[in-house]
């Protein structure tokens, strides 16, 4: 067998084939397959080739694979790919060997990826470096992506209250975004990853540690005056939204939300109680906020 692929051909044994491959016309060239029949897909095994080709209608073939690992599934090859293939006239392990660095990941852990030549996608999969396949296909244009302006900064219409303390703007958000859904978008962090241009934020990676571009989102967010008579309770838990959202993976287990100035309290006249993260200097934040006429407890 022999497969050719230049910026400008693909051809199978000599003769020029265009996507999506006509399944005869692949039986013509390179003898009986046989056919398995899945839920969402046609499967075609050329047995003594290594090669599987893929046709949802039955019909028309949307990909070509060369397998290097035999009978592993139902519809696995007998034999591995050992043909003749070569991309713009270099044999085709060459070529992957020279341009893997630069194929599309699927992410971060894809040792392979795909190459695009001409109007073709190779598909590499690779596994602790070893070839394991190679997937030929027509070449699809990602569709653009569409971001969302939902997170964008909007200034408040009225008077913005002006925190003293983060943390405690972070238990007012809590609050006015979570518990009451008074503050709208309600801040959601992978829809807030997937819809930041700036660059790419890997949540499972980066989210141990404050993420920047988060945590500049809550800081120049702004809550207008109008719902400061809302806030009759301010209560602190690990498992608030607000703190998931801000520090992924935060255990719980440190000081890092704690309140440590309580000079917001004058922009909220109802505010009655707190429940706070424990803290050493609990008996002091009591007496101060007592005066205040606002009962403190702590988790």
């Amino acid at each position: 067998m022999e497969i050719t692929i230049t910026d400008n051909r693909f051809a199978l044994n000599g003769v020029d084939m265009h996507f999506p491959l006509d399944i005869e016309q692949l039986k013509t060239l390179l003898g009986e397959a046989r056919h398995v029949s899945k839920k969402y897909n046609h499967i075609y095994t050329w047995d003594t080739l290594g090669v599987l080709a893929y046709a949802k209608n039955g019909r028309e073939v949307e990909g070509l694979t060369l397998d290097y690992i035999s009978g592993f599934l139902d519809f696995s090859p007998a034999s591995v790919f050992l043909g003749h293939f070569t991309i713009n006239g270099i044999d085709y392990r060459t070529y992957i060997d020279r341009n893997i660095k630069s194929a599309r990941k699927v992410n971060k852990w894809d040792e392979g990826g795909t190459l695009t030549i001409g109007d073709i996608d190779v598909w590499v999969d690779m596994e602790d470096k070893q070839l394991k396949g190679v997937a030929i296909s027509r070449h699809e244009p990602p569709t653009p992506k569409v971001y969302s302006d939902k997170y964008k900064y909007q200034p408040v219409t009225g008077e913005k209250i002006e925190f003293t303390d983060f943390n405690f703007k972070l238990a007012v958000i809590q609050e006015l975004m979570y518990n009451k859904e008074l503050l709208k978008p309600a801040f959601d962090l992978y829809d807030f990853v997937k819809n930041y241009a700036g660059r790419e934020i890997d949540v499972e990676e980066e989210g141990y540690e404050f993420i920047p571009e988060v945590t500049a989102y809550f800081e120049t967010l702004e809550i207008d005056k109008k719902y400061a008579t809302e806030i009759t309770e301010i209560s602190q838990d690990g498992g608030d939204d607000i703190y998931l959202h801000l520090l992924r993976f935060w255990d719980g287990e440190d000081d890092t939300f704690n309140i440590r100035d309580f000079e917001d309290v004058r922009h909220f006249p109802n505010l009655k109680r707190m429940n706070l993260f424990h803290a050493d200097n609990l008996a002091d934040i009591q007496a101060q906020l007592a005066e205040k006429g606002i009962t403190v407890e702590s988790i």
